[in-house]
Formats: C-alpha cells, structure tokens, sequence
C-alpha cells in the first residue's frame, strides 16, 4: 500500500512538473529574446520553483494552510541552488561543444537538466512535507492510534 501512494506521489509530482517545465521553457524563451542564456534561465528558475513550490504543497502533497509554508519555500530555493547548478552547468556544457546552439538545442538540455533535478526535488520534497507531517500524527507511545486524521471530528451515531 505504501509503495502505490509514493507511486502515485510520483505521478501527480510528473504531471504537476510537467505543467511547470512548460512555465519554465516558456519564460526562458520570452526573456532569451532581451537576456543572454544565463540570466534568461536563472530568472525563469527563479519564478517557477516559489510557482512550483506552492504548486506540489497543494496539489502533490496535498499540504494546506501556511504551516510550514516557509520551511518549505525556504527548501525551494535551496533546491534552486541545486538546479541553477545542473542547468547553469548543462548550458555551459552545450556552449562550449556546439559553436552556435540554438534555441531548441538550449531547451532541450534545460528540459533534460530539469528532468533530473526534478527527481531530487520529489525526493527531498516527499521527505520534508510528508515524513515530518506523518511523524507529529503518530501518537506518543501508550497512546491510542486514531484512524481520523487530526482536526477531523467523530460524527455521533443518533
């Protein structure tokens, strides 16, 4: 049972990914018409991971309310650091093996760079919203385990 819902997690992270990728691809495209590779790559990293960050909290990992919506942010954008590194990193790699890369070329290795940092990000993601919130849900040793999740109310049966 556990594997098939970190399965599903996965599948939802792809697809709500997937959305994000298309963000991402098509600011680096609009601002790569005024900026150069790099900074064109790390405005639009920038504003997808904190679009993407409230998007998996929601939408993956079905977290709501603000409560730990900074830590989270804040995880966000270390990830970001990780992935301005590999996209940075993969574009100088496309630069300096392809004399005059094309757009095309330069989204295809961004997309490729996202897809494995993305693999990170769930990982890292999955540990911080999911195992830290089923670790304050467990009851204290000789307590009583409760099926209803916190905050929810046993309906009388009159």
């Amino acid at each position: 049972m556990r594997w098939r819902t970190i399965l599903l997690q996965l599948v939802v992270f792809a697809c709500v990914g997937g959305a994000l990728n298309v963000l991402y691809g098509l600011l680096y495209v609009l601002l790569r018409i005024e900026l150069s590779a790099q900074p064109a790559n790390a405005i639009a990293l920038v504003v997808s991971t904190i679009v993407g960050t409230y998007a998996h909290r929601r939408v993956t990992f079905r977290v709501r309310g603000s409560e730990g919506t900074v830590t989270h942010q804040t995880l966000g954008l270390v990830l970001l650091g990780f992935s301005l590194a590999v996209t940075a990193g993969s574009l100088w790699l496309l630069e300096t093996t392809v004399e005059a890369p094309t757009r095309q070329q330069e989204v295809a290795v961004l997309v490729a760079a996202n897809l494995g940092t993305g693999l990170v990000r769930f990982v890292a993601f999955r540990v911080v919203m999911v195992t830290r919130r089923a670790r304050r849900r467990s009851p204290h040793p000789g307590e009583p385990v409760s099926r209803a999740g916190p905050g929810s109310r046993r309906r009388s049966s009159r």
